[in-house]
């Protein structure tokens, strides 16, 4: 068996996502069950999470997880299957989730993994869904705002990156599960139609051919109750300006910092958290562990009624992880993007 894995060769500069030269396709010795210790399991990985947040991973910089250094292998959250086990945790056959590389087989402690299947086989869209709805995509809308947004039925919340992975999400829980008033943010006339149409946003900003400030004030005459934030930096700032009392804002993410290579672009209306007794948060879903199985039970509630949508955007082959990264920096990507590991597994 070839094991593929994808290292990173460099840090990126101004220039990456769109000359996406950072990283590089490798075959390496496939491990085998005789090099396990006491528990440690052998994965195959099976499917991939591409998330934003691994262009912060890439830069260097130390957060909440080691940075990933040149030379070294790149890392994320997947689905795999166990091939063999010196764990008292997790059997041969089992379906397992965590933070594994960027690899098709690799040799990984137990304490890493979370068991999702015992035995039996799971099918592409099962996979996909661990990553997305039901996974670290579905868990952050839904810990977002049980944690810090706390929506209240009529209430206006506004989500940028609307049309993202977790933007679709936040989308559909603000409307059907808190029973909001849903403006969404997004980026061209194909991304709005889609949030308005498909996950039922009641409008949707073009924030790149329509005057923002302008927007705003037109769909949230009475302010914004809870922002969802995706995108941080101008964007950011101006939602400030519109904010009303008590307003709750969730940092999730800041894809609009991301690639920048200069100054950090500095939030001037701060004051305005002051003048509206309003708290600007962020978060990170694994530190409220307690949310997981209500959000998993709401989002699978939402699903099986038919009241949530998921767009996959799936890179066929580990080979293309790197370009699934790039497509997400660059604002190309439609819905979550998942890699399938081989693309030669079956389909859906």
């Amino acid at each position: 068996m070839s094991n593929l894995q994808v290292q990173l060769v460099k840090k990126p500069d101004a220039k990456y996502p769109r000359v996406n030269d950072v990283f590089q396709v490798k075959t390496a010795s496939t491990p085998t069950a005789s090099q396990l210790k006491d528990g440690e399991v052998l994965l195959e990985n099976l499917y991939f999470s591409i998330d934003a947040t691994m262009r912060v991973w890439i830069s260097g910089a130390k957060t909440y997880v080691d940075p990933v250094l040149p030379g070294h292998t790149m890392f994320g959250q997947a689905v795999s299957r166990v091939l063999a086990s010196k764990s008292e945790k997790f059997q041969k056959g089992d379906y397992v989730i965590g933070i594994v590389h960027w690899t098709l087989y690799q040799i990984t402690s137990d304490a890493k993994l979370h068991l999702v299947k015992r035995g039996g086989d799971i099918d592409d869209l099962t996979g996909y869904s661990l990553l997305g709805p039901l996974g670290i995509s579905g868990l952050t809308a839904y810990v977002g705002f049980e944690a810090i947004g706390k929506p209240k039925e009529g209430e206006t919340v506004v989500i940028s990156a609307a049309a993202g992975a977790v933007g679709e999400i936040a989308v559909q829980l603000a409307k059907t599960y808190y029973k909001c008033k849903v403006i969404g943010i997004a980026g061209g006339p194909e991304k709005c139609d889609y949030v308005k149409k498909q996950l039922g946003a009641h409008d949707c900003i073009d924030y790149k051919n329509e005057n923002l400030s302008k927007r705003l004030r037109e769909l949230t005459p009475n302010g914004i109750h809870v922002y969802f934030d995706n995108v941080g930096g101008e964007m950011l700032d101006e939602i400030l300006m519109h904010i009303t009392d008590h307003t709750r804002i969730i940092l999730c993410g800041a894809i609009a910092t991301y690639n920048s290579t200069g100054e950090p672009y500095k939030v001037k209306n701060y004051p305005r958290l002051i003048i509206k007794r309003a708290v600007m948060q962020g978060f990170l879903y694994f530190d409220h562990p307690e949310l997981f199985k209500p959000g998993q039970a709401t989002i699978t509630q939402m699903l099986k009624q038919g009241q949530m949508k998921i767009r996959y955007d799936v890179q066929n082959g580990l080979e293309q992880a790197p370009n699934g990264l790039a497509k997400l920096l660059l604002g190309q990507n439609n819905g979550k993007v998942v890699v399938k590991a081989k693309s030669d597994q079956p389909k859906l």
